[in-house]
C-alpha cells in the first residue's frame, strides 16, 4: 500500500513539474517575436519619402517627359522629372531609382543605381549626370526612355530605393539584374506616380 501510495505522488509531482513546458501562451511565441523587432523598424522607412517639383503623385507628366518615339505616337523632350527626397534610413550608402508603366506589364522606361548616397534630389533631365549609373530600359538601351502610350490612363510609378551599398553593376544592366541586387542591399524604398494619356 506504502508503494502505491509513493507511485502516486512521485506521478503527480512530474505531471505538475510538465505544466510550464505545456503552457507557451504565457510566453511570447516565434510569431510574436518578430512582431516585435519589426514594430520598431519602420520608423525610417515610413519616413522616406520622395516627392517631384514637377508633378503631384497621381498627376499628369507633361509633355517634355514624354519620349519622341514610335513614328510620332509620343514627341516630347524626353526628360526625366525632378525628384527631391527626405528621412532616408541611416546607413544609407547609395540610391537607386526605376520606372515602370504599371499599366503596360511594368514596361520598364527608366533604371538607375549607385546615386550617391549623401544625394538628396536631381533635377529634371539629370539622368546619367547625378554619379548614378544607367541600366537598360525595355528599348535595351541605358538612360531614361520617358512616357510613350498608346491609350489613355497609363501609370507610371517611379520607385526610389534607399541601400546599404553601391550595387557596383555595369552600365547598361539588365533590370533582373539591378532588381536582384536591389533587393539584396535595400534598407527602404519610396514612390510616386505619374500620369499620362496618349497618343502624343
Amino acid at each position: 500500500m506504502k508503494h502505491l501510495v509513493l507511485a502516486t505522488a512521485l506521478a503527480l509531482g512530474l505531471t505538475a513539474c510538465s505544466t510550464p513546458a505545456d503552457e507557451p501562451s504565457s510566453q511570447p511565441t516565434t510569431s510574436d517575436t518578430p512582431a516585435a523587432t519589426s514594430s520598431a523598424s519602420p520608423e525610417p522607412a515610413s519616413g522616406f519619402t520622395i516627392t517631384s517639383p514637377d508633378f503631384a503623385d497621381g498627376e499628369e507628366l507633361g509633355d517634355w517627359a514624354t519620349a519622341n518615339a514610335f513614328g510620332g505616337q509620343c514627341t516630347g523632350d524626353n526628360q526625366n522629372p525632378a525628384f527631391e527626397w527626405t528621412g532616408a534610413p541611416e546607413g544609407t550608402q547609395a540610391y537607386a531609382i526605376t520606372m515602370l508603366d504599371r499599366s503596360a506589364n511594368n514596361y520598364i522606361h527608366w533604371v538607375q543605381f549607385d546615386i550617391p548616397g549623401d544625394a538628396t534630389g536631381m533635377t529634371r533631365g539629370a539622368s546619367g549626370d547625378t554619379g548614378g549609373v544607367e541600366g537598360a530600359t525595355a528599348q535595351a538601351t541605358p538612360g531614361y526612355f520617358g512616357p510613350c502610350p498608346p491609350g489613355p490612363d497609363h501609370s507610371y510609378v517611379f520607385t526610389l530605393y534607399a541601400l546599404d551599398a553601391p550595387l557596383g553593376l555595369e552600365a547598361g544592366a539588365r533590370f533582373a539584374d539591378v532588381k536582384a541586387a536591389i533587393e539584396a542591399h535595400k534598407l527602404a524604398e519610396a514612390s510616386i506616380t505619374g500620369m499620362r494619356s496618349g497618343p502624343a
